[in-house]
C-alpha cells in the first residue's frame, strides 16, 4: 500500500498507481490499517479479478461500520463476496466457496484437547486464528490445571503479538485484544466439554 495516505482520497485509482495489481485471484486478503486504506478496495478489484475478500478490521478506527457498509455494497455489486471478521479470529464460514476454504482452516479456533490427571495433556488445533496465537496457546497449555485451562488460553492469546487493538472499542464495548482472548477461553471450554 502506499504510505501516507491522505485521510480522503479523492482519486482511488491515482493511489494505486504503480502497485502493479493484476491477475486473477481466488481469494484476497487484505489487511488495511486504515479508512483510507480501506476505501481503495473497490479500486484494487477493478485492476484484479477476485471471487472473494476477507478484509479484517482488527481496530475499530480502521475501518468505522459506516465506511463497511459502504465498501460492502460496492464490493457485492461487483459479484465478490466479501467478509469483514472484526478480529480477524472471528472468521467462519460464510458460503462464499473460497472465504469457507480459508475459514476451515484460520479463523475461530477449534480445538482437541486431552487431559490426564486432572491437568492438560496435549492440544491439537484443528483451526487457529490467523495470527498464530491458537498455536501458541496451544503450546504452552499442557501442564495447566483443567479449572484454570480456559483463563490461562485467553492470557496467552493476549500475550501473543495479535494484530488485535488494545485500545477499548466502541463496536466491542471492550479492547478487541480482550475479545481475541475471550474467544480462545471459550475454545478450550467448548474442546474440554467434547
Amino acid at each position: 500500500m502506499p504510505r501516507d495516505l491522505p485521510p480522503i482520497i479523492e482519486e482511488p485509482e491515482e493511489a494505486i498507481e504503480g502497485l502493479e495489481l493484476e491477475g486473477k485471484w481466488d481469494l484476497v486478503i487484505f489487511m488495511g490499517e486504515s479508512p483510507s486504506a480501506f476505501s481503495l478496495l473497490p479500486a484494487i478489484l477493478e485492476s484484479i479479478s477476485a471471487s472473494a475478500i476477507i478484509a479484517p478490521a482488527d481496530d475499530y478506527s480502521w475501518l468505522p461500520l459506516g465506511l463497511e457498509r459502504q465498501i460492502k455494497s460496492e464490493i457485492e455489486y461487483m459479484g465478490v463476496g466479501i467478509v469483514f471478521p472484526r478480529t480477524f479470529c472471528t472468521l467462519a464460514p460464510t458460503g462464499a466457496p473460497a472465504i469457507d476454504k480459508f475459514a476451515r482452516v484460520f479463523g475461530s479456533p477449534r480445538l482437541r484437547l486431552e487431559t490426564e490427571d486432572g491437568a492438560v495433556r496435549s492440544v491439537k488445533v484443528l483451526r487457529g486464528a490467523p495470527c498464530g496465537s491458537t498455536r501458541y496457546m496451544a503450546e504452552r497449555l499442557p501442564g495447566t490445571r483443567i479449572e484454570e485451562a480456559g483463563s490461562r488460553a485467553g492470557t496467552l492469546v493476549q500475550i501473543y503479538p495479535c494484530l488485535a487493538s488494545r485500545r477499548v472499542d466502541r463496536h466491542f464495548g471492550d479492547a478487541p485484544i480482550h475479545v481475541a482472548g475471550h474467544i480462545a477461553q471459550k475454545a478450550v471450554e467448548r474442546a474440554m466439554e467434547e
